[in-house]
């Protein structure tokens, strides 16, 4: 228990007595000398208390501050793990932990037992802290453990007396309850209650009716006034039950019965729709809050993803409104709709439609010699381009407003002679003569301005034109007319509204992803079904598929506009595809639309529409290579100054759309092309200028195009056309001529491409070994024909012949791919149906029939051999046995296409 804490130790007590004798002997031994000072030792004793509880009781008790009190040479203190005891005297300090040890080995633990709720109150913090202020004059302490409460004591009076004040301290009380309240102790709001008042345990009484409480000596009375005051009150509370608002109405539908019982409680869905409001007393919202919980609890919930062409549209309308109710009722779900988008395409002219989406465009040209750009260049250079119309009609209204408003004042510049000056073109610039018969030059040369193209204001005379002009020129040079403001504000609202060719592109952009967003969304549906079994959901799934599967279906239309669409006709046809919510895909002359039967009757007839209005459209190659649009320069009746192409195809096309008017932007500048009156608007100046339309070639782009330059796999790498001098393209056609029949002379061949697909090509080798290794026959391979559709064409020479095909036109001999043995069956139209142009589509194959036999309707797969001991299959089935005039396979591997011959009926 003693050990020493400083560096030389405590010293044993013989050590200290043999110091003092030779001390004393020495003292005797030396009187005759001069005395020297003795140095004294400090004594150190350290006492270990590593029990909390006595240390505890030692820092309580007044034993340490006696010590200090009675030895004022001595230092003894009481640290974490122990006491320390320092003094001059060796003897005195053993004397001193000797003390501390009696104390520690006296100190005892009375054991008391209490019932729960009395334990509970005597272990809260604030409790224990209050009752040890008065424990401290004991001193004692006490713990709790379950329903033990321990008391520690220096000695067993003194635990004695510690229980006895502990007893005196808490005081039990009681209130009566009625039964139906008793649920109210079970809410949260009880729970606050009870933490609020000052030092108060409660809780019901096992016989029930009857609240015990225990709280301090004093506070019976307080307390127990609060707890009946609480009681007596009725407590409304309010709690939000979360939920997806899919969920929320599921209970509505499904629940209602239950919601209806709760009738103690007010039940209102929040604003958001994404959870419900309980409000009532507070016990009775607890329950129903608890109750409606679990119920969620065991709601089955699954995300059906459903992608088909229109599907959105349709499940947002009435028959597919009608079909998800039946449902609804049927399997007892609730389908939420809140991921499915479509809306409706209020425009209903898609050519008008397509043309508004084609953002005000932006070219690039040079300036001619007296142009207002060259007057303001230090200012409109790099600025962005006018696409507000709004703005552009307040820019005219300006300048219409100054021409009116100036007055003419002499000046050189009023006596130029303006049809002498070159206006629009640059020393620098390469112009195209055009020589051109006397009624094919315009019909006015000379310059206009915005007053004169507008019918609302009075012509201009060469007054008026010579003012406008002054005023213009003394902005730029003199800035002293009032009229100066605003010229620049014109100016400055032309090039406010402006915008670089990349941000037009940027905008025109977000045109077309909108409306690709827009395809997207009426195609894919993401619907979530909540369900109390989860068999109802695999029961939803199934019937939806199975409902629309029914609805879908395809529509073809040929045209030979489709072989070459201009963009303008292509974002129609995305227009189309928007608007009825159906899919389009183009093989050659052929549009396929597919969707529900009602949406792709009426994309159909908005398709055709749109072909007939743009059946003389030409594409943006054509046009620069036929058309010439070209401006006037003033003064000079044969110099005609040609557009840039991109501006020749623009203003092409609104012409072909029979535009009146178009807004058009030449180097950031904004202007007006007006086609009725066949004029270019400079909205900066409010110049004029003619413009015509001219055609450079008499050749006629609207009679078909030859039939060699079409072809429908010109975009695919692994295909190219037979060289029709070659042998190979000799040989081809002699087979072909060769098994045509009666219809020799009824067929003209197009072109001949043939087919490099190395994957089908291994594919059909690797087959070719296996069927040679099995087969009877000594030729297992033969060159047949297989005629098909124009939509079919790009899907075979891609992946081949796949019997998914199969049943289009025939079925008589099993349900696989037919081959014929002579061309002419291939070129019936039942086999091969003309496209929009007339042609056909044939190809030559060479096919794996190996071992065959006679094929049945119902046949799936080619039958066993009956004379074989081991379940072996023929390789294909014919029609007969000696003298086949087709084949039928049933693995997608045993042929390979090799050629695709294009032909023509010649008549008949």
């Amino acid at each position: 228990m003693v050990s020493p804490q400083s560096p030389t130790g405590s010293v044993p007590e013989a050590s200290i007595r043999l110091g003092h004798d030779a001390a004393t002997s020495l003292t005797n031994t030396t009187t005759a000398s001069a005395p020297e000072p003795s140095v004294q030792k400090e004594c150190v004793s350290f006492i270990s208390v590593l029990d909390a509880t006595k240390h505890h009781l030692l820092s309580l008790s007044n034993l340490l501050q006696t010590f200090k009190n009675s030895h004022s040479k001595f230092d003894v203190s009481l640290a974490k793990d122990g006491v320390h005891v320092k003094g001059p005297d060796q003897i005195e300090v053993e004397r001193l932990k000797n003390e501390v040890l009696q104390f520690l080995t006296g100190v005892v633990e009375h054991h008391l037992t209490y019932d729960k709720l009395k334990a509970e109150f005597l272990g809260r913090e604030d409790v224990q802290k209050r009752l040890s202020l008065s424990l401290r004059s004991v001193p004692s302490t006490y713990s709790v453990s379950g329903c033990t409460v321990t008391v520690t004591s220096p000695s067993c009076g003194a635990a004695k007396q510690a229980q006895d004040l502990l007893e005196s301290q808490i005081s039990e009380f009681t209130v009566p309850l009625d039964k139906e309240c008793e649920s109210v102790l079970c809410s949260e709001d009880w729970s606050d209650f009870l933490v609020s008042l000052d030092f108060c345990s409660a809780k019901l009484s096992d016989v029930g009716g009857v609240i015990t409480a225990v709280t301090l000596t004093g506070m019976e009375k307080d307390n127990q006034e609060k707890m009946v005051a609480f009681l007596s009150t009725p407590h409304q509370k309010e709690i939000v039950l979360s939920m997806e608002p899919g969920m929320l109405k599921f209970l509505q539908l499904h629940h209602q019965g239950l919601l209806a019982d709760m009738g103690e409680v007010i039940l209102f869905p929040l604003e958001t729709g994404d959870g419900l409001s309980i409000q009532g007393e507070s016990n009775v919202c607890q329950s129903a809050a608890e109750l409606l919980s679990a119920i969620i609890g065991s709601v089955f919930t699954k995300t059906i993803v459903v992608t088909k062409p229109g599907i959105s549209r349709f499940l947002l309308e009435e028959e597919g409104v009608n079909i998800l109710a039946e449902m609804t009722a049927k399997f007892e779900v609730y389908i939420d709709m809140a991921k499915v988008h479509w809306e409706p395409l209020e425009d209903d002219d898609i050519l008008e439609l397509a043309w508004k989406m084609t953002t005000c465009q932006n070219f690039q040209r040079g300036f001619s010699a007296n142009s207002v750009q060259d007057f303001t260049a230090d200012v409109t250079n790099g600025r962005t381009d006018a696409n507000t119309s709004a703005r552009i009609e307040e820019a005219k209204k300006i300048l219409a407003g100054i021409g009116s408003d100036l007055n003419p004042q002499p000046s050189s510049l009023g006596a130029t002679d303006i049809e002498s000056v070159d206006l629009y073109s640059e020393k620098s610039q390469d112009t195209l003569e055009v020589t051109e018969e006397q009624d094919d030059q315009p019909q006015s040369l000379q310059t206009h301005d915005l007053q004169s193209s507008s019918a609302s204001l009075n012509a201009c005379s060469l007054d008026e034109d010579a003012s406008f002009l002054l005023a213009i020129q003394m902005s730029m040079e003199l800035y002293q007319r009032s009229d100066e403001e605003d010229i620049q504000k014109a100016l400055e609202l032309s090039r406010s509204d402006s915008m670089p060719n990349q941000e037009n592109t940027q905008l025109e952009r977000a045109y077309e992803m909108s409306l690709e967003d827009a395809i997207k969304s009426a195609n894919k549906a993401e619907i979530c079904v909540f369900a109390n079994y989860n068999h109802d959901l695999v029961r939803v799934d199934i019937a939806l598929g199975k409902k629309v599967v029914l609805r879908q279906c395809e529509e073809k239309v040929e045209s030979k506009s489709l072989r070459k669409l201009s963009s303008h006709q292509k974002r129609c046809i995305e227009l189309i595809k928007r608007k009825h919510a159906v899919e389009i895909s183009i093989q050659g002359t052929t549009a396929v639309l597919s969707g529900f039967q009602e949406y792709v009757s009426e994309a159909v007839i908005d398709l055709k529409n749109v072909l007939r209005r743009t059946e003389n459209m030409m594409t943006d190659a054509e046009i620069v290579k036929t058309v010439q649009w070209v401006w006037y320069e003033q003064g000079s009746p044969s110099k005609a100054i040609p557009y840039p192409p991109d501006a020749t195809v623009f203003i092409e096309n609104a012409w072909k759309m029979k535009q009146k008017k178009t807004d058009i932007l030449f180097n950031n500048q904004p202007y007006s092309i007006d086609l009725e009156k066949m004029e270019e608007h400079s909205l900066a100046s409010g110049k004029s200028v003619p413009i015509k339309r001219k055609m450079l070639s008499t050749e006629d782009l609207y009679t078909d195009a030859a039939d060699e330059d079409c072809s429908l796999l010109s975009s695919m790498p692994e295909a190219c056309p037979v060289d029709e001098d070659s042998d190979e393209f000799q040989d081809v056609v002699k087979d072909f001529y060769d098994t045509l029949q009666d219809n020799h002379n009824k067929i003209r061949i197009i072109k001949v491409e043939k087919l490099m697909n190395k994957l089908l090509h291994e594919q059909y080798r690797l087959k070719k070994v296996s069927i040679e290794r099995s087969s009877s026959e000594a030729q297992v391979e033969r060159t047949l024909y297989h005629g098909t559709s124009e939509t079919s064409v790009k899907e075979i020479c891609i992946h081949g012949f796949n019997r998914s095909f199969c049943g289009k036109n025939a079925t008589v001999y099993g349900q696989g791919v037919y081959f014929a043995v002579n061309a002419s069956l291939s070129v019936s139209d039942t086999y091969s149906p003309p496209n929009a142009d007339g042609h056909k589509f044939i190809f030559v194959a060479r096919v794996l029939t190996g071992d065959f036999t006679v094929g049945k309707y119902d046949y799936k797969t080619a039958p066993l051999k009956e004379s074989s001991g081991v379940p072996v299959r023929y390789h294909s089935v014919t029609d007969q046995i000696n003298t086949p005039t087709l084949f039928v396979i049933f693995n997608d591997t045993q042929a390979y296409p090799e050629y695709l011959i294009t032909c023509k009926k010649i008549f008949g």
